[in-house]
């Protein structure tokens, strides 16, 4: 078969090197071009494909997405091309935050109990890269965006957990009310139960009317510190045990695995302390509430440092949670003006056009006993690949200073 793939970043290469590997013969076509990859045109002939895979990235109103449908020609994501294909026993986790901490968390304590697991998805691996190494007796913990749910159908997952739904890609789904549909599809993909957190019961309960709660007043959970910065928190824990007890953990074992976690990095991770200063790289922080429970999280007077691609929602919800905690706001980029705009009448509030300006400037005004949070509230596609170049690049700019 003839298959066309849209966008080539790390899902659409995997795509295209499993359905080659399965003798299909494959064409690439991506906005930045490329050796072997044709310009990504609405003018492309789509004569003769009988499948279209997308990449993550690549919204429905793609002009060639709409084409295609039109022609009656099958459009996927790559998360459904690998799903379809799996034989591995496997577990989806999705949310607005905390997603990427609860699937390696729940992955390494299954490992540490003996049982063979892997994170995948929207983390580590795509499902077409484990593909071609797979190993069906690893238990599959898959991370799913919205933007990977708007495709996915294949009744694949053992059972599901929904941790949170805050605003988030309203840059992308046309309102608040398309984000939740999206992220209410990992029912479908379920064959047992989905579990979602009280939150979503109260304010998204009708699109998770057969769901139940996995926030449990359990003492093993209850018992955990979670005030060390390094920890996972209390909802990340709930919900990796679930998974985890199904899977034939013990208590015991439950807690062996968690003691030796550590969570990955850019998720307010600790850099450096310099002439009495604290620095926390949160760059994996790239909406609104992600900033705010960073903001919980920290002691003492805050220089915020925030900015970065505008994703749609208003920076408002900030004002109360920033009270008596940021001292000083430091924006930079594409968002910096609306931020401004929003926060200014409220905070001390400098805007800069470069990344390393910011961090610049955070050291000329933080004080002895502060902390120079990044935490950016934005994705970081104006001046980064990805949020991890953006934490690497933060963590770089504070050991030079």
């Amino acid at each position: 078969m003839k298959i066309l793939v849209i966008g080539y970043g790390v899902s659409g290469k995997a795509a295209a090197n499993f359905l080659r590997k399965k003798g299909h013969e494959v064409i690439a076509v991506d906005k930045k071009g490329g050796e072997g990859v044709l310009p990504d045109s609405a003018d492309l002939s789509l004569d003769g494909f009988g499948q279209v895979i997308l990449s993550p990235g690549v919204p429905q109103t793609h002009p060639l997405v709409i084409k295609a449908k039109a022609m009656g020609i099958e459009v996927i994501g790559e998360i459904e091309l690998g799903c379809r294909h799996l034989k591995n026993r496997c577990f989806g986790i999705t949310g607005s935050n905390g997603k990427t901490t609860t699937v390696t968390l729940t992955a390494h304590i299954l490992n540490c109990a003996g049982k063979k697991a892997r994170a995948l998805g929207n983390v580590g691996d795509s499902v077409c890269s484990y593909l071609l190494n797979a190993d069906p007796n690893e238990i599959l913990i898959l991370e799913l965006s919205s933007f990977q749910l708007e495709t996915l159908e294949a009744k694949i997952l053992e059972a599901a957990i929904v941790l949170n739904i805050t605003p988030n890609h309203l840059d992308r789904h046309r309102d608040m009310q398309e984000y939740v549909e999206a992220k209410a599809r990992i029912q479908n993909c379920t064959k047992q139960e989905t579990y979602v957190s009280s939150q979503i019961l109260q304010e998204y309960g009708k699109y998770f009317s057969n769901a139940q709660c996995f926030e449990k007043d359990l003492a093993l959970i209850n018992d955990v510190s979670y005030i060390q910065l390094e920890m996972p928190s209390k909802q990340n824990v709930s919900a990796a045990y679930l998974l985890c007890k199904r899977c034939g953990v013990t208590d015991a074992e439950f807690l062996r695995g968690l003691s030796t976690y550590k969570k990955p990095s850019h998720r307010i991770e600790w850099v450096a302390e310099i002439d009495g200063v604290s620095y926390y790289n949160d760059s994996k922080s790239s909406n609104i509430h992600s900033v705010m429970h960073a903001i919980g999280r920290m002691e003492g007077d805050i220089v915020l440092i925030i900015g970065g691609v505008h994703k749609g929602s208003s920076y408002k919800a900030w004002i109360e949670p920033f009270r008596g905690k940021v001292r000083q706001i430091i924006a930079y980029g594409k968002a910096a003006p609306i931020m401004e705009y929003e926060l200014a009448p409220y905070f001390p509030f400098v805007g800069v056009d470069r990344f390393a300006d910011a961090v610049k400037l955070a050291k000329q005004m933080a004080k002895k006993q502060e902390t120079v949070l990044l935490s950016p509230g934005c994705s970081s596609y104006d001046q980064f690949e990805n949020y991890e170049q953006r934490g690497d690049e933060f963590k770089r700019l504070v050991r030079e200073l």
